[in-house]
């Protein structure tokens, strides 16, 4: 897959979903720090249980899910799951739930890092005479969610950014490989900006990268569900092209 492809997937898929959603505030703007300054502990990385860890063994790990919870877990599933972990005065790890957007997103801080967790919702099915023409120059609003909605927490986890204090670009890079193995593509050139990306049977691993004193640094990595990614593909295009494919409908009866 081309990383113009990935681009608009990790930018341009969220944009669409949740344009009239509530922003959170920038946390502190965690890439702003120099670049001497790391977390006490590096970017939490997503659990599984295959066998193979790095890019000496047989097989590479697998990118099912982030930090043990898989794709596909509900927003209501998530949002508990955090609740008690930052609830309990005796966890390891101090979680802190900084924002969230029912059905659409949460940002928590965990060991000083901020993790946002994306979650995908089915448009409601609707008559097609309902339904806005398409238009160059407007996008359908997002609909609101309603209070008697018996759908309300179903929206599905697919997509989670980590974001942590600059980070020298090849260390990371190194760690990343050990993992997952071989970088199946790479936009990084001379100017030290740009992504590693990772390709999987189940998702995709995207490690950006940008110049500081002369060397590349990361402050951010993403993680996107396969499945769920060609799911929202469909129904976007579904959405667009309502009415030209229930005319092609009509015209192969």
């Amino acid at each position: 897959m081309k990383f113009r492809t990935l681009l608009f997937l990790a930018g341009a898929v969220p944009a669409l979903l949740w344009a009239q959603r509530t922003q959170p505030p920038s946390p502190t703007q965690p890439g702003r720090q120099p670049a001497t300054t790391r977390p006490t502990t590096p970017p939490r990385q997503p659990g599984n249980n295959n066998n193979g860890q790095g890019a000496n063994n047989t097989q590479s790990a697998k990118i099912e899910g982030f930090d043990g919870t898989a794709w596909g877990v509900t927003y209501k599933e998530m949002k508990d799951r955090f609740r008690v972990m930052a609830s309990n005065a005796n966890a390891a790890d101090n979680v802190e739930i900084i924002a969230d957007n029912p059905d659409r997103e949460i940002l928590i801080r965990r060991r000083e890092i901020y993790y946002r967790y994306v979650f995908y919702k089915k448009p409601a099915a609707k008559p097609v005479e309902s339904m806005p023409r398409p238009s160059s120059t407007q996008v359908p609003p997002a609909d609101k969610p309603v209070d008697n909605d018996p759908t309300i927490g179903t929206a599905k986890f697919f997509f989670v950014e980590s974001i942590f204090p600059l980070l020298k670009s090849e260390e990371l890079y190194t760690k990343l490989s050990e993992k997952y193995g071989q970088r199946t593509g790479s936009s990084v050139g001379e100017t030290m900006r740009g992504a590693h990306t990772w390709e999987k049977e189940e998702g995709f691993l995207v490690q950006w990268v940008e110049p500081y004193a002369k060397q590349g640094y990361t402050r951010s990595l993403y993680y996107l569900s396969r499945k769920i990614r060609d799911e929202i593909k469909n129904d976007l295009q579904a959405w667009q092209y309502v009415r030209e494919i229930k005319a092609l409908d009509s015209l192969l009866k």
